[in-house]
């Protein structure tokens, strides 16, 4: 090969890796939502523009998923670089030692969690379980707290009932149907079944079951760019504050959000949602004898490789505390 053709080789070998690292520094920060009200603030700070002012205009997508556990699945596949799931998920892959670390507690959710029933249902309690048949997600955080947590307390097991394994969008035509006599359900469509007259409340989880709904990160991302998640929290944070300080705004903008999805939820019943939640971005002492208790129930149920004290290891909290600061924002 002549001097021109190493000359012209080597060029388009810089032009290549010069290529490649313009594509990774542009490529977008990936935000996953869940559907039901555990994604409000995620998508209502979206909907607001509030990514565009912290993170920028064009430079994230965001994208919803019906259960917690595809967002952890998503971020371990490298397809997402932020999202939501229950303590139970979250707290299983980190035991797996997940490159997956908690940045913060996104929400407390067990008011929007609820065991429900036809109205004309002869079931008071959840003694009344025994027998009949329950529709829920068997792979859920949903299922775990309640068989492992509550049911306990009323004596029973998950001998005692028939699990029907269902996804969140046919349970309440299954319980219409009287193919099943309860159904688990979380807001805001578990506050439109009630609404239309199709169900009522048997129980929440907020007696039994300190429900965290943690926001995971992409740890290949975080490594990269950690200012990137810093960002985010800042409009997550700007999310929380509209929460809390028009909270008729909030629920317009999420309204409209579940329009846009089809939904055709009235106002009431989405101010009735996001009332239920209730925040605390920095994990309590509470909260950590939560996962304590939680962690050594899933080792026993081989649900966890083993047990983790997240005040040592699995959280990384040191980016919300910089957004908290620089938002003015108070635990």
């Amino acid at each position: 090969m002549n001097r021109r053709g190493i000359c012209l080789v080597v060029a388009m070998a810089v032009a290549g890796v010069l290529l490649t690292a313009y594509t990774a520094s542009a490529a977008p920060f990936r935000i996953g939502h869940h559907r039901s009200v555990m994604g409000a603030v995620t998508i209502v700070a979206h909907k607001m523009g509030y990514y565009d002012q912290t993170i920028g205009k064009g430079k994230y997508t965001i994208k919803q998923f019906p259960q917690g556990k595809l967002m952890r699945q998503a971020i371990l596949a490298n397809s997402l670089d932020i999202g939501g799931a229950a303590d139970r998920a979250f707290y299983s892959a980190i035991s797996k030692r997940a490159n997956a670390p908690g940045v913060g507690n996104a929400n407390y959710w067990c008011k929007a969690n609820k065991i429900l029933t036809s109205p004309n249902s002869p079931v008071k309690t959840l003694h009344d379980l025994k027998g009949k048949r329950l529709g829920v997600g068997k792979a859920t955080g949903t299922y775990f707290t309640l068989t492992t947590f509550i049911l306990p307390e009323y004596g029973l097991s998950v001998k005692d009932f028939t699990t029907v394994n269902m996804n969140n969008d046919t349970r309440m035509a299954a319980l219409k149907s009287r193919t099943v006599d309860m159904i688990a359900l979380n807001n805001p469509q578990a506050a439109i079944a009630i609404d239309r007259g199709y169900a009522r409340t048997v129980e929440t989880f907020c007696k039994y079951a300190n429900n965290l709904w943690i926001l995971m990160a992409n740890g290949k991302t975080l490594k990269k760019d950690r200012d990137v998640y810093t960002k985010f929290l800042r409009g997550f944070i700007r999310g929380m504050k509209l929460h809390r300080d028009n909270r008729d705004k909030f629920a317009r903008v999420y309204l409209n959000h579940l329009q846009s999805k089809g939904s055709k939820i009235k106002l009431k019943i989405v101010k009735a949602s996001v009332n239920d939640l209730t925040f605390g971005l920095l994990p309590s002492e509470a909260d950590y004898k939560w996962f304590d208790h939680m962690g050594k129930v899933l080792l026993q149920k081989r649900k966890a490789k083993r047990t983790v004290d997240l005040r040592k290891e699995g959280m990384d909290l040191s980016m919300v505390k910089e957004a908290m600061a620089a938002e003015g924002w108070k635990n």
